[in-house]
């Protein structure tokens, strides 16, 4: 009868292999998950990580709390992001950006877009304190569907600015690269001049910070029917 031990490393070389041929984005999204299965409250994560590979209802089926993550300000007003061709990006906008988080190219974050219709927006104010994961996966859309591309970011930042959050807080941007997510945060300093100016920082989409919804900061999603 096996030991214990060689249970374990039987199991392990089974994991090697089988994570040997996954993508970029399914690594960091096992390596955030074994950091919870490692940390504090640990037991709490294995026990709901169970659950929902039985199916039983766990985080994923608690719509009611997660709606409560965001708040729409910008009700019925009309904002349109025009029509882009996808060419412009984040890291290339110093003409718009005081600052730029060189991290857009470290992480491959600065491949081209894609050619957009006209998209109509909402703005959202944070109304609880939220993951990246929480805010844009809480008003029950596949966060495949609402991402932008950058040359609408940049779209939206430039004609809207009055929309974005002051005080030196974050108006976030959920965008697409290489296949993965990234999170844009844009927000308003006066580091470099007497008068606000605007800087753009980039996060993993994966990212297990929890923004405090008391600072307000802002979320801009595209409006799906």
């Amino acid at each position: 009868m096996p030991s214990e031990y060689e249970i374990k490393m039987s199991k392990l070389g089974g994991i090697v292999e089988m994570i040997a041929h996954f993508s970029v984005a399914k690594l960091r999204v096992l390596y955030d998950l074994a950091e919870h299965l490692w940390g504090e409250g640990e037991e709490d994560w294995l026990y709901q990580l169970k659950k929902f590979l039985r199916k039983e209802q766990s985080w994923v089926g608690a719509c009611a709390e997660k709606k409560t993550f965001l708040k729409c300000i910008s009700g019925n007003e009309s904002l349109v992001i025009d029509a882009v061709d996808g060419s412009k990006l984040l890291k290339d906008a110093k003409d718009t950006f005081a600052e730029i988080d060189p991290n857009f190219k470290n992480w491959g974050a600065d491949a081209s877009g894609w050619e957009t219709p006209e998209t109509p927006v909402r703005v959202y104010r944070m109304k609880k304190d939220a993951t990246f994961a929480q805010m844009f996966g809480s008003l029950g859309y596949n966060v495949e569907k609402i991402y932008l591309c950058q040359d609408q970011i940049l779209n939206f930042v430039r004609k809207y600015q009055a929309w974005l959050r002051t005080g030196g807080y974050a108006t976030f941007f959920l965008f697409q690269s290489k296949e993965n997510l990234f999170v844009a945060k844009v927000y308003f300093t006066s580091l470099h001049s007497l008068y606000d100016s605007l800087s753009v920082r980039i996060y993993q989409f994966g990212h297990i910070r929890i923004w405090r919804a008391d600072k307000h900061r802002r979320v801009v999603i595209p409006q799906l029917a």
